[in-house]
């Protein structure tokens, strides 16, 4: 599993520097909507709708944040934090975000921050940037996770389809593309030359089918940060500079 994966590699760093199980803690807190992300132009954003929160993680003055459906606040070790049963989302979120602050603190990521206000509309444009340095080698594209100014972009060059799981959104309409729901992943994800998917799927626990089903997988957003560091995945992320 890629989670996994990631926690062997953020214990050994941990365990090598001497900070596996000193007495610093984590702290860990669920964002208000308007803490996340601001104000923004737009009000279409899946965090705006109640459907998933920011965990943010802080460790020694640095941040990391993950997204989530499922979430509380929590306190502790980095040694208990790292070693986590990771079954549930919400321990996920707590996982990751703490794995980001921890790997900020370090200088390996920058700080996993969330953009707000007008970056959210920047974070779109420079995605149009992104996608023509990537010479992607297909039409067809699938986006995991409605996130609606990347799909703008993506809908104005490609043949896209969507992949969500919020039932609010499955059967929707968004810049001409109808909003699938998870049971068309695979079929979906065969008719793709490239999948674009939202980092959160490392919390929620799906990142390891994307993988499999396409070898073309792009990350985007914050959550995914840490582990696409740590294990070498593709990721785009306007706020960290990755474009």
């Amino acid at each position: 599993m890629i989670i996994e994966q990631a926690r062997s590699k953020i214990i050994e760093i941990t365990e090598k520097l001497n900070i596996h199980e000193n007495e610093i803690k984590i702290t860990c807190r669920t964002l208000t909507p308007e803490e996340a992300i601001g104000n923004p132009l737009h009000d279409d954003y899946p965090i705006q709708l109640g459907v998933e929160r920011i965990i943010e993680a802080e460790f020694m003055g640095k941040k990391g944040q993950a997204f989530s459906d499922s979430y509380f606040n929590y306190t502790g070790k980095v040694g208990a934090i790292l070693n986590l049963n990771l079954e549930s989302n919400s321990r996920r979120a707590i996982f990751i975000s703490s794995l980001n602050a921890i790997l900020a603190h370090l200088d390996i990521i920058p700080e996993a921050i969330h953009c707000k206000n007008d970056d959210l509309v920047k974070c779109g444009n420079c995605f149009s940037e992104f996608l023509k340095k990537q010479n992607l080698n297909t039409d067809n594209v699938l986006l995991v996770g409605l996130q609606p100014r990347l799909l703008e972009k993506l809908a104005a060059v490609k043949n896209v389809r969507v992949c969500d799981l919020d039932p609010e959104m499955i059967g929707t309409v968004k810049y001409g593309v109808t909003i699938d729901g998870p049971e068309k992943f695979s079929e979906n994800a065969a008719w793709a030359g490239t999948i674009f998917a939202t980092g959160s799927t490392v919390v929620n626990g799906s990142i390891d089918g994307i993988l499999k089903a396409n070898s073309d997988t792009y990350f985007y957003g914050v959550t995914i940060a840490g582990v696409a560091k740590l294990l070498g995945l593709k990721q785009y992320c306007y706020i960290l500079g990755i474009d």
